[in-house]
């Protein structure tokens, strides 16, 4: 593959401004390194960019049925979500989900959901944004005052529960926003319109000023 066919993600010229480095990763530019701040604040408040990760979406009436069928799990009620293989499907509405995948795993799952759609008649809509959306994750105890700074959504636990996933505005911006804890931490996945994507960092960066946001490689 040519470096002009590699893939980049929509914060790639925000992350080489703030002297990252990259290296080549399942087609995409990935940022290796960044610039941190003191070991305490990845506790306190981090931000990674994980948009070369796989986005897939399922919209139609037997949606849940092929989500069954070719992940081989029960799709999760309206709000939860399901591990499935390496990645994650979150159920945004009864008839529409959202799979979350590690880099390049997006295209086999595609194969795997498209068989299912015959298998089911059709009806089912299933389609790759990976390269038109972007991802960013936050993590941290301090996400809980963050988000509400960007966001209308209640995030403390009994209405944001890990492994959540709801449709809002954040930075009056239209964002999935997915509830994904990591090794005990507490984290949140933004994923967006491509186009948005700097801005959306840009603005969580400087919301997060206040308590020492670093950011981080991302997984």
């Amino acid at each position: 593959m040519t470096e002009e066919a590699l893939r980049r993600s929509p914060l790639h010229e925000v992350l080489q401004a703030a002297g990252a480095g990259f290296e080549v990763r399942s087609g995409w530019w990935v940022p290796t390194s960044l610039v941190s701040a003191a070991d305490d604040a990845v506790t306190a408040l981090t931000i990674a960019d994980e948009s070369a990760h796989g986005k897939l979406l399922l919209e139609g009436e037997r949606a849940a049925g092929v989500i069954s069928a070719a992940l081989r799990v029960e799709a999760p009620s309206v709000g939860l979500s399901a591990p499935c293989g390496d990645g994650r499907v979150y159920a945004l509405r009864p008839d529409f989900f959202f799979v979350a995948t590690h880099p390049g795993a997006e295209a086999e799952l595609v194969e795997r959901l498209h068989a299912a759609v015959g298998d089911a008649g059709g009806m089912v809509a299933v389609t790759d944004v990976t390269d038109g959306r972007s991802q960013i994750r936050v993590s941290g105890s301090v996400c809980r005052q963050l988000l509400p700074k960007l966001c209308g959504l209640d995030f403390r636990e009994r209405s944001f529960p890990d492994g959540c996933g709801k449709i809002s505005s954040l930075a009056r911006t239209t964002q999935l926003i997915l509830r994904c804890d990591h090794d005990g931490v507490l984290s949140f996945r933004i994923v967006g319109g491509r186009s948005l994507g700097a801005y959306v960092w840009e603005t969580m960066v400087q919301a997060g000023s206040e308590w020492g946001i670093s950011p981080v490689v991302g997984g």
